[in-house]
């Protein structure tokens, strides 16, 4: 986050002014959406920075056509796809392309064509990898499939995150209308500026709309955390809205407003609230208090002592935040168990492991992680599964619940 937002404003000083710039970093720093994925184990951050990068880049390049510069912007591209491997990025290519072809109409060929060829042979080169991915989602996965709704919330999140009432995201909706209706409406009667306003428009929105049609068409992948890397591109947008609002007075009230509501979203996030239900944010939950749970386990950990996960989630923040990243925590499941997010059964391997498998593994004490995302005070199905069953191989010495997550400790039996 602390690389992002320079870059971000030096992409919005390039595309339009230092005004602009300032009001689109300025939006990006105080969303508690970005907020949200910077403080989480993914490369979500480093994708929105490459594909920052790469926009500035392929801008420039456009602009002045130095064919360095188209150089270091498929540098950029490549590192960022490369960085987080998915659809995502195949979509931001359709849209820089696009967007590269409306900025400069003459002698597309000559210009671009080099510079997209060497994408594609590095996509070429995981083409492999791609292809058996794109195969293992569509046997089945969570992701619901998106309605036109889903459209308004992503925008919704983009502008204040998960952490806020209905109520707030109507209120976002009204002020972010009026701001790209200004824009729009302002850069129509003005020539300079217009075509600029097109790229980012393109880079904003046809991406969502590639990604809603293939969730369509193929199988769903359209998440909010994935299109991340679309959204410096509409905050853009929100920039020039309201840099070029004019009246000096009407862009204070706009502005105070807009700032006030983002302020509301942060301590929303930092107060853990999420008022609106699941439909408005598919795979995420409340933050979880990982770090105490995990400090309690590395306090208490013995030689021979061995952590389970029966949430694959959980299982991925302890091996991040693990002081000892030496210790195995492997995934336990139990028998004839089906891992809801792709609709399959659990298979032992790769650190997955049958809790009927546990005898064979050399252990005095075995270190359990549970999980209740929803904290609804139910586990599920299968950290219910697996505790029934090692309660009848071993012996429970201890339950702890950490507002969500609980930690047992189990006894070998001699």
């Amino acid at each position: 986050m602390l690389l992002v937002s320079p870059a971000y404003f030096f992409l919005g000083k390039q595309i339009f002014n230092s005004r602009v710039g300032l009001y689109a970093s300025l939006v990006m720093c105080l969303s508690s959406f970005h907020l949200w994925y910077a403080q989480e184990a993914r490369p979500y951050s480093l994708s929105v920075l490459l594909s920052i990068l790469s926009a500035y880049f392929l801008y420039r390049f456009l602009t002045e056509g130095k064919i360095k510069l188209g150089f270091i912007y498929v540098l950029f591209f490549i590192l960022g796809f490369y960085s987080n491997i998915t659809y995502y990025h195949l979509f931001l290519l359709a849209a820089q392309l696009l967007a590269a072809v409306i900025f400069i109409r003459k002698n597309i060929y000559l210009k671009l064509f080099p510079f997209f060829c060497l994408i594609f042979l590095a996509f070429s080169l995981r083409l492999e990898f791609f292809i058996s991915k794109f195969l293992y989602v569509k046997g089945g996965f969570w992701i619901p499939v998106p309605s036109l709704k889903s459209l308004i919330s992503t925008l919704e999140n983009f502008n204040l995150g998960y952490n806020v009432s209905v109520g707030l995201y109507w209120f976002s909706d009204l002020i972010v209308l009026i701001i790209l209706v200004a824009g729009f409406l302002t850069l129509r009667q003005k020539k300079s500026g217009r075509k600029n306003f097109i790229f980012v428009t393109v880079l904003s929105f046809l991406p969502l709309a590639l990604a809603f049609g293939f969730s369509k068409i193929f199988f769903p992948v359209y998440l909010d955390r994935g299109l991340i890397i679309f959204s410096p591109y509409y905050y853009l947008l929100l920039g020039v809205g309201i840099g070029y609002l004019g009246n000096k007075r009407l862009t204070k009230i706009i502005l105070s407003a807009f700032l006030m509501i983002l302020l509301i979203s942060l301590s929303s996030y930092y107060r853990n609230l999420m008022p609106v239900g699941p439909e408005h944010h598919h795979g995420v939950i409340l933050k979880k208090p990982f770090k105490p749970a995990l400090r309690f386990i590395e306090n208490n950990f013995k030689l021979g002592d061995i952590i389970m996960h029966t949430n694959s989630s959980s299982q991925e923040v302890f091996k991040f935040y693990s002081s000892n990243k030496e210790i195995a925590q492997n995934f336990l499941f139990a028998p004839k168990m089906i891992d809801s997010s792709w609709n399959r059964p659990y298979e032992s391997g790769l650190g997955n492991v049958n809790v009927k498998e546990l005898a064979s593994i050399n252990a005095k004490r075995i270190w359990v992680v549970s999980c209740d995302w929803q904290r609804g005070k139910e586990l599920d199905k299968n950290s219910e599964a697996v505790n029934s069953e090692m309660s009848k191989l071993y012996k429970l010495d201890l339950s702890l619940e950490f507002d969500g997550l609980w930690v047992y400790r189990y006894l070998k039996l001699s």
